[in-house]
């Protein structure tokens, strides 16, 4: 697809995710051209970690600078912006930031989460925001703030990362549907902010900004920050959800489909039709939460486990690094099993899911003292967590034809040859950065490039040694 006189056209995907941020630049016709990754900056704290709105906008701005340095001749129609979900950042009246930036992880607002799920209740939660009660949502960490950081007391807005990062580029202050289904502030059948919530949590009720569906317009890059010139004009749109935008990236967007995004978190995603009379609670005693989509008139059933972070507390007790996905150990932790497992007979352990607690300790007992056996129990352990969700997606929703598999630990061989063996049609899409190309396409559809979903262009796929080599060989153009 090309522009006036044959100009080349190209859209901008940024990806906030608790590890990196990312960027990327996509043609209209769906290929990944450039891309570049930055740290994204935390403080450490004894519950988890913190950062601030400047230090997430100077990243994304540095990122950006590096991937425009290198980007093709074109016009940059539009810019997307994804990323994580539960930490937000809160503003002043003058638009300024207060107070830190809780990542979603941490831990220091767990009294309150107890409280909201008291004085609520947890039925009540559930059927109103579709939320299970594991993860500490963001109304509870807002009211930790408000209780223990003075300066937060004067917050009039608080904006998830992408809205913020959005906002910052240009975009107005707006709420996306996926991102504050994730705040436990929003009743999502009606998409309107939950006034029981906000008023549990001492919060303004106009703390948060309207809602608006992912990829349409929420305003233009006017001033494009130094370095960065050729996004003046851009069209911007928050892309939601970072584990739903990756839907979009790796094409998974049939109700017969199911995402597994395997990264620090791991999240399998299922879009289904939206409908009122859905008890959105149906599938919490499954591990299952039901939320908007970044896919319109659709909610996305999802599932979550903390994949990247108990596979890495593993490593650091066996003291090995991984590289792209894959260790030392895996060819070893191949050898101890039979790869004949069939789909209905997937590996257990006794911590299968995220729903319990992920032991080091036991899984360490599990693998009777060696590291590659060590290794596979907890590769396993995280197997079994995923088909666990996967057989709940079923029970709600009937057969899944297949399951799209992306991000960083997808590329494991241990987890690829356990998949292989109990997932119904493991598929990897030959994209290389799910969340960027999903941003960067939900971008065109605001703009205008594209008339619905249906017209995004699909990626190629392939098996997983395709992918695995051309991750390791960069990808890009």
């Amino acid at each position: 697809m090309t522009g006036q006189a044959g100009e080349r056209l190209l859209l901008v995907g940024v990806d906030v995710g608790t590890t990196l941020t990312k960027a990327g630049v996509v043609d209209a016709g769906g290929r990944e051209i450039v891309r570049a990754a930055v740290p994204t900056v935390w403080r450490p704290t004894a519950t988890g970690a913190e950062t601030s709105g400047d230090a997430l906008l100077a990243s994304v701005l540095d990122v950006l600078r590096e991937v425009m340095v290198v980007a093709p001749r074109g016009s940059v129609v539009a810019l997307g912006v994804t990323s994580m979900a539960e930490t937000v950042v809160l503003l002043d009246a003058a638009g300024g930031t207060l107070g830190p930036a809780i990542a979603w992880h941490d831990v220091r607002a767990t009294g309150e989460h107890e409280a909201y799920r008291r004085d609520l209740g947890t039925d009540a939660i559930g059927r109103c925001t579709g939320l299970g009660t594991s993860q500490i949502p963001t109304i509870a960490t807002l009211r930790w703030l408000a209780r223990n950081v003075v300066e937060t007391r004067r917050a009039v807005r608080a904006l998830s990362v992408a809205e913020w990062i959005a906002y910052r580029l240009g975009g107005e202050q707006a709420a996306e549907a996926s991102l504050a289904s994730r705040t436990g502030a929003l009743a999502v059948a009606g998409r309107a902010w939950w006034s029981d919530a906000l008023e549990w949590a001492s919060v303004p009720s106009t703390l948060f900004p309207p809602v608006r569906q992912a990829g349409t317009p929420f305003g233009r890059i006017h001033e494009a920050p130094p370095g960065c010139e050729r996004l003046r004009g851009a069209v911007v749109t928050v892309a939601g959800h970072d584990h739903l935008c990756g839907s979009v990236g790796i094409g998974a967007v049939d109700s017969s489909q199911v995402t597994d995004s395997c990264g620090t978190a791991e999240a399998l995603v299922r879009a289904v039709p939206a409908s009122p009379d859905r008890d959105l609670s149906e599938g919490l005693d499954r591990g299952l939460e039901i939320g908007w989509h970044v896919l319109a008139d659709h909610y996305a059933v999802i599932g979550g486990l903390s994949l990247g972070l108990n596979l890495t507390a593993v490593l650091g007790r066996l003291r090995v690094v991984s590289e792209h996905g894959s260790t030392s150990l895996d060819q070893g932790a191949l050898a101890l099993g039979s790869g004949n497992l069939s789909r209905r007979d997937a590996p257990r352990s006794p911590v299968a899911s995220l729903r319990e607690r992920f032991d080091v300790s036991e899984i360490e007992r599990l693998g009777d003292g060696s590291p590659e056996a060590t290794w596979r129990a907890a590769l396993e352990s995280a197997v079994a967590g995923a088909r666990e969700l996967l057989d709940g997606f079923e029970a709600l929703g009937g057969p899944v034809a297949e399951v799209r598999i992306s991000g960083g630990w997808s590329r494991n061989p241990v987890l690829v040859a356990l998949k292989r063996s109990c997932f119904p049609a493991p598929t990897y899409p030959r994209v290389e950065e799910a969340g960027i190309r999903g941003a960067a396409l939900l971008a065109g559809l605001a703009a205008g490039l594209f008339a619905s979903v249906d017209e995004l262009p699909p990626p190629p796929v392939g098996d997983a040694s395709v992918a695995r080599a051309a991750a390791a060989s960069g990808g890009f153009e």
